[in-house]
């Protein structure tokens, strides 16, 4: 069984038509619900201090595992054991894959996770405690062999893990390898009745053995997440996840509510789930979710912002685009930061203006409607702007507002002010300000302006 099984999977697992051994890898978020929902499936909340274990595979010894397995649970029903970091799906042939994994932990800030992954790593090569404290404050050459592939910008950052690691102390010899175990006796002669153990890994090789025999008998599910070729979690799961979650709240989104969510929530899906429960609470028992919900809600975890910011800009609303300035600073966001975003999508502007002036001029019809945009625009054709068609007919929507010439004249502005904040010796707010203010005094036919720099 894959990913495409698991919803049969959940609602198989009460009539005792499901594996009592299973696996489940992929997307951190995903598994640990995953996991979450078997539990409920099978274990009262009454009845879990005694019918629910749940172990860390990479210190729990499998005598202990295999021990709880073979004892009757207290209450009636199932006993599940969950067994987190189940290391026993690793294997040599898979080094490249799990030191990816580490970097992509570390950068992600989750350093803990990151440097418990190292030490799987470490130990599918072999590393005893002794080799590893004879490593130094830095990393040594075994120790970036194993990350060669990555690239030389990534020594600062596995130097930064190994520091991490060393000062928080590592002992090899509570650690479990990827060969202690005994899965194959358990697939092989079956669990008790009562009980169902429940595995949960970030990383597993396909190739080996073991992995093999749980996906020949329906026990394995791969819950990863679909990725763009950025590396970003796709539209379409995107999208799916948040259906799911909406029918299970008994909510609905309109069109655009559903855009600006995820245009506003970013990619990150922890993120998307947050504010899908903070948008539940807001509601209420209201069943329809509006985008006047989505954006009183939800603010700055993407760079939505800037839609308010740039609306505000075309105006010519100083007051309103120092209030949103204003808010931005005081939520902590870096004036550089804030600069680049803006620098970004005038860039974005700029093209739309010229697709418009150009390749555009005989398609695009102002008032259309995302539809006809669809149908006479696009055809065929993906985005050309950003990663949603729906983002590309906003952003032709905006770019509405403002000439070629004024838009070229706003970059200009920002390469000043990006010269003035990265020079030092003047207050980035003030910066900014200055900078907002001398954008929405310029005018549409301010075309002799293009070489002009806001600042004197």
């Amino acid at each position: 069984m894959m990913k495409g099984d698991i919803r049969t999977f959940l609602s198989q697992l009460k009539s005792g038509h499901a594996p009592h051994l299973v696996l489940l890898f992929g997307d951190d978020l995903q598994v640990d619900e995953t996991c979450k929902a078997v539990v409920d499936q099978l274990v009262p909340q009454e009845c879990r201090g005694f019918n629910l274990e749940r172990y860390d595979g990479r210190t729990a010894t499998w005598d202990q595992i295999e021990a709880s397995l073979m004892t009757p649970p207290f209450f009636p029903g199932k006993k599940v054991l969950w067994v987190e970091n189940a290391p026993y799906f690793y294997s040599r042939e898979q080094k490249k894959e799990l030191s990816e994994k580490v970097l992509e932990l570390w950068h992600d800030g989750k350093h803990d996770a990151a440097a418990k992954l190292l030490i799987d790593l470490l130990l599918v090569e072999g590393w005893t405690q002794e080799r590893w404290e004879r490593l130094q404050g830095i990393a040594s050459e075994p120790l970036l062999d194993l990350f060669k592939d990555e690239g030389t910008e990534s020594a600062e950052e596995i130097e930064s893990l190994l520091s991490y690691c060393q000062t928080r102390g590592v002992d090899f010899t509570k650690h479990q390898g990827s060969e202690d175990h005994r899965l194959g006796i358990l697939l092989d002669q079956g669990l008790p009745e009562w009980s169902v153990l429940l595995l949960s890994a970030v990383q597993v090789d396909r190739r080996s053995r073991i992995f093999k025999r749980f996906e020949a008998v329906g026990a394995a599910f791969d819950l990863a997440l679909e990725r763009d070729r950025t590396g970003k979690v796709s539209r379409a799961t995107l999208l799916e996840i948040i259906g799911e979650r909406l029918r299970q709240a008994g909510k609905t989104l309109d069109y655009r509510a559903q855009e600006t969510l995820l245009t506003r929530a970013g990619d990150d899906l922890r993120s998307v789930r947050q504010e899908l429960e903070k948008l539940f609470l807001f509601v209420g028992d209201r069943s329809t979710i509006s985008v006047q919900d989505v954006e009183n809600v939800i603010i700055d975890q993407g760079e939505a912002w800037i839609f308010d910011l740039t609306h505000a800009l075309g105006d010519r609303d100083a007051t309103a685009a120092l209030v949103h300035l204003a808010r931005l600073l005081s939520q902590g966001e870096a004036a550089l930061k804030i600069l680049a975003t803006l620098t970004s999508e005038i860039r974005r502007l700029l093209r739309a203006r010229q697709l418009l002036a150009t390749e555009l001029a005989k398609l695009w019809r102002r008032g259309m409607s995302y539809q006809q945009f669809q149908n006479v625009v696009l055809k065929n054709d993906g985005p050309m702007l950003t990663r949603s068609p729906y983002a590309d007919y906003m952003c032709f929507q905006r770019a509405e507002r403002f000439s070629l010439a004024e838009l070229e004249s706003y970059m200009e502005a920002l390469f000043a002010a990006d010269y003035r904040l990265k020079s030092g010796g003047t207050q980035p707010a003030l910066v900014l300000e200055r900078l907002v203010l001398g954008l929405c005094m310029r005018r549409k036919q301010a075309a002799g302006l293009v070489a002009r720099p806001v600042y004197r």
